[in-house]
């Protein structure tokens, strides 16, 4: 493995700056997106630690008679009386 890294710094160290460029730009950019995947989650279970909101379970209901709407920003509203 130590030997097949070895080359590829090679070539790339000998390779033109033209072709450098690209490649690690694509691979900063690949790091760099790979990377954002668990700091988003990260931050948005601290937004949600520190809101002090909770998850809805799945296949939860409201109270029986409650009817559940759903605004526009995804906000749970449970109202006693039907949607009009």
């Amino acid at each position: 493995m130590t030997a097949l890294l070895d080359w590829i710094s090679q070539q790339l160290t000998t390779a033109p700056l033209w072709i450098q460029s690209p490649i690690v730009i694509l691979g900063a950019v690949l790091v760099c997106a790979l990377m954002a995947v668990p700091l988003l989650r990260f931050v948005d279970l601290l937004g949600m630690w520190v809101s002090g909101a909770t998850r809805v379970k799945r296949g939860s209901f409201p109270p029986a008679g409650q009817a559940v709407r759903t605004t526009e920003g995804g906000t749970r509203i449970i109202s006693e009386s039907q949607p009009s």
